[in-house]
């Protein structure tokens, strides 16, 4: 819309312009300096329009403002010099009324409107015009007809600017939702990176680095005591196989084999079944409650934490008894194990065994709890719960 009202301020100031021309030739014997300087407003007029493009002037507000209206002012020298020489370019002010509201303000260009009209009538009245009612009345007609309509010009340029932010501001908001996005992505590439990095490091603590422990005591026990190597090797050739096996299933991520063929009681039995026959031990297991239907999350983290837990009686606690209890209740599934061994100062403990039990329960909504203190043993109770599970 804005642009068919430019397209037509030109045409209508070309048309004026020719009308002009027309009768001038028509009813002069001299016609050559009104139409030259007419051709010299027409080409002065033409530099306007090629300086708004080359500028790139949008919607009626130049850029600078100033050399609009100094191209505005010398164009009105002209007209009245053609206005002056010629009576019939006297109502080439139309065109010139529909120009001046983009340059000026309202108030201003509303006073150069009434200087136009004024000017309008003089010429026409200083030309000897004999219908003075319709020389005063049609330049007032015309300059409130132009000042209508650059009015509703000038608000279509605002709807326009309005407009044309709010494109820019979804434009800018939309390139803000994509940089966040992409960041968002970034986050989450990065929140699964560390949570894999995590799980290796915690499946590493609790499988492969205690069988390999394991496999060191053995082979110390071996050489230091006078016991039958033979039985010392079949134990340490045991637990590396299982270590293998459990190396391959941490990197593919799958479950514990100690889960795939048997509940958590079994594959509990069979942990403190071997670490009676490597220590001597003794070791035992108690269940409590009504076994639940098998939640795998739930048995491969309370495996994790027994395997965690054995593995520091077995290094650490120099204990002579362990016994593990696991319980079932309608709300929870709760795993004990105390030993009588040597016990810790708690306030010294922070090792990544224990941040890793206690992040590993953490997950499933569960707790880790740790009792110790120097000569009374260790208990361990870890504690996942049932409801928000099923």
């Amino acid at each position: 819309m804005l642009r068919v009202m430019q397209v037509g301020a030109h045409l209508l100031f070309f048309l004026l312009l020719s009308v002009g021309i027309v009768r001038a030739v028509a009813d002069s014997d001299h016609p050559a300096p009104v139409v030259s300087l007419a051709a010299v407003v027409a080409a002065w007029y033409l530099c306007g329009i090629w300086f708004v493009r080359r500028r790139g002037l949008e919607n009626g507000e130049p850029i600078e403002r100033r050399l609009g209206q100094l191209w505005f002012a010398v164009l009105v020298v002209g007209w009245l010099m053609l206005m002056l020489a010629d009576a019939n370019f006297v109502w080439l002010a139309f065109a010139l009324f529909f120009l001046c509201f983009p340059l000026f303000s309202t108030p201003i260009a509303l006073t150069v409107t009434a200087v136009l009209t004024g000017a309008a009538i003089a010429a026409t009245l200083w030309h000897g015009t004999t219908n003075t009612a319709a020389s005063i009345v049609g330049p007032v007609f015309g300059a409130a007809a132009a000042a209508g309509m650059a009015v509703v010009y000038q608000q279509l340029v605002r709807q326009s600017t309005q407009r044309q932010q709010l494109v820019d501001e979804l434009t800018e908001a939309h390139r803000e939702l994509l940089d966040a996005q992409d960041e968002l992505v970034a986050l989450q590439r990065e929140t699964g990176a560390l949570a894999e990095r995590s799980r290796l490091a915690r499946d590493i603590h609790d499988t492969l680095a205690q069988g390999f422990s394991s496999i060191l005591l053995l082979s110390r026990a071996g050489q230091r005591g006078p016991g039958d190597p033979t039985a010392i090797f079949t134990q340490i050739a045991e637990t590396a196989q299982q270590n293998l096996v459990e190396a391959r299933r941490v990197v593919e991520a799958l479950a514990p084999a100690a889960l795939e063929t048997a509940p958590l009681q079994s594959a509990l039995r069979r942990l403190l079944d071997q670490l009676q026959r490597q220590t001597g031990i003794t070791a035992e297991l108690i269940t409590d409650g009504e076994t639940m239907s098998p939640i795998m999350d739930y048995d491969v983290a309370l495996l994790r934490v027994a395997q965690s837990a054995l593995a520091n009686v077995r290094l650490h606690s120099q204990a002579r008894r362990v016994r593990a209890t696991l319980s079932y209740s309608s709300d929870e599934v709760r795993l004990d194990i105390v030993d009588d061994g040597i016990g810790f100062d708690q306030r010294e403990a922070g090792g990544f065994g224990l941040r890793s039990m206690r992040d590993r329960l953490a997950e499933l909504g569960g707790t880790l709890v740790v009792e110790s203190a120097p000569g009374d043993g260790t208990a361990v109770a870890a504690t996942l719960p049932i409801g928000r599970s099923a």
